[in-house]
């Protein structure tokens, strides 16, 4: 690849990865972005030029120059699908000749003649792949990581071995939104979860399986482990995954043995530790030729146990003591927007998660429970695209029913035009023993007051975490009572 690098969308969570990367390996990197972030401030800050404006005269200087002398070759241009076909720099540059690239074959490039190690699944892969760097890092195994999230203690989604280092793992995030991932090929992989999503890219369940068993026939002979709920499905749906070389990893009931079900890992106890150094969370984490072992961290919920068991299975794999993965665990911190909790005091609490998808909603939900118990829980939820707010429209009902009270916020749209009648109301009718909100964004805040929330849980993939300082101000601000 070329030592003069232009991103299209640099701003997006994986993109910026890439351009930090491309920057650390000291070619030239610019790019354009629509909004102002955090993330193209810092960007900026490390020395890569962002632009806002979309004006040809805004390009670096080299880059206009090469369009004018008609030399595409000097430089590799990574777009996202996020910019209109109509964009004018998108036009400009295919025009004047350049070849235009996703950043998911890109990733593939670079992932090329290196010893891989990927997380897929429809949940679960940026909490999974960052705890992944982590326990590789403190292991003392070098390692690359592409993330799709923010490291917390990192600052960073890119993890960069020290130049002393030599043969790093790569460690990416194998993202099945428009089969990204199929440019992967791992030395070892795990896949999380094979729920149905991004039925806008898909269509059905079933084109979503048919590439995550695509993506399991390329991972390396014997380097594939999934998730127990996944190995039905996907066998139904492939029937050439049935011949694979792969383990088992999943939830095992008390008094179960890996032995007994055949497994390469487990997780079971998940529970609250009242008093724990390291956080209030407790599992035991069961790897394949291990005795038991605790683990007290900072991760709430069942479905961390899973993402931490899979990611020390991998780290075991590339050649992390076993005995290092305790303590490895209790010194994360975690991942930004993964059941981030922002303020805490003993009476009231803000958490900003992530989750989009229903079952995502539940084990967010779920995990709040065990993390606050006896706490009143209320739920802050901003549906992010219409298609798939249409899709799941009673499965996010029935998720956020389970909390004491729910606001619902108006769909993030993102990449999409709405669809009439599909709206935050229509999940809101369908939700059951819940108290429920529907406020323009306007109205949020005094919404919010007439519930007094104890613990507050936002929820959802889009901007509404610009809503939690506010929100805190508010709470503290609250007089009534109940």
């Amino acid at each position: 690849m070329t030592q003069h690098v232009f991103f299209l969308g640099i701003g997006g969570i994986g993109m910026s990865a890439l351009a930090r990367w491309f920057h650390a390996k000291g070619a030239e990197v610019a790019g354009y972005d629509r909004t102002t972030t955090a993330l193209t401030q810092a960007l900026q800050e490390e020395g890569i030029s962002v632009d806002h404006s979309g004006e040809n005269t805004a390009l670096p200087e080299s880059l206009q120059q090469d369009i004018a002398q008609g030399n595409p070759d000097r430089w590799t241009i990574i777009w996202t699908p996020a910019i209109p076909a109509e964009f004018p720099l998108l036009k400009l540059l295919q025009q004047a000749g350049f070849t235009l690239q996703k950043r998911a074959q890109v990733l593939g490039k670079i992932s090329q003649n290196r010893p891989v190690l990927a997380v897929a699944g429809t949940h679960g892969k940026t909490t999974t792949s960052t705890l992944l760097a982590h326990l590789l890092h403190h292991g003392g195994v070098p390692v690359e990581a592409f993330l799709g999230g923010i490291a917390l203690g990192q600052a960073s989604n890119l993890l960069l071995a020290g130049k002393d280092e030599k043969s790093p793992w790569m460690v990416a995030e194998a993202d099945e939104f428009d089969r990204s991932f199929l440019t992967l090929y791992p030395t070892f992989a795990a896949i999380t979860s094979v729920d149905a999503d991004h039925l806008d890219i898909y269509g059905t369940h079933q084109e979503v399986l048919q590439a995550f068993g695509q993506f399991a026939e390329q991972i390396k002979e014997g380097g594939l482990l999934w998730h127990e709920d996944v190995v039905e499905p996907l066998q139904q749906a492939v029937p050439a995954t049935a011949h694979l070389n792969a383990d088992v990893y999943g939830e095992l009931a008390p008094q179960e043995s890996l032995e007994g079900r055949g497994w390469a890992a487990g997780y079971a106890q998940v529970g609250h530790a009242a008093s724990g150094p390291h956080g209030e969370a407790r599992f035991e984490l069961h790897l394949r030729g291990q005795a038991p072992m605790e683990v007290c961290w900072r991760l709430p919920g069942q479905h961390n146990a899973a993402n931490a068991t899979a990611a020390a299975y991998l780290a075991c794999r590339a050649g992390v003591d076993p005995a290092a993965i305790p303590p490895a665990l209790a010194a994360f911190p975690g991942v930004a927007r993964r059941f981030e909790v922002k303020y805490r005091t003993e009476e009231k609490a803000v958490i900003d998660d992530y989750a989009h998808h229903p079952t995502e909603v539940q084990g967010a939900i779920a995990a709040a429970r065990q993390f606050f118990p006896g706490k009143r829980l209320t739920g802050v939820f901003q549906p992010h695209l219409y298609s798939r707010t249409q899709d799941f429209m009673n499965a996010f009902a029935e998720a956020l029913s389970a909390l004491d009270n729910c606001i619902l916020l108006p769909i993030y749209a993102a990449r999409e035009k709405p669809i009439p009648g599909v709206d935050t109301q229509g999940i809101g009718e369908k939700m059951v023993g819940c108290p429920v909100e529907c406020p323009e964004e306007s109205r949020f805040l005094d919404a919010l007051e007439q519930m007094d929330p104890e613990v507050l849980l936002f929820m959802g993939a889009g901007d509404l975490d610009r809503w939690i300082d506010p929100a805190w101000d508010r709470m503290n601000t609250n007089t009534t009572t109940h």
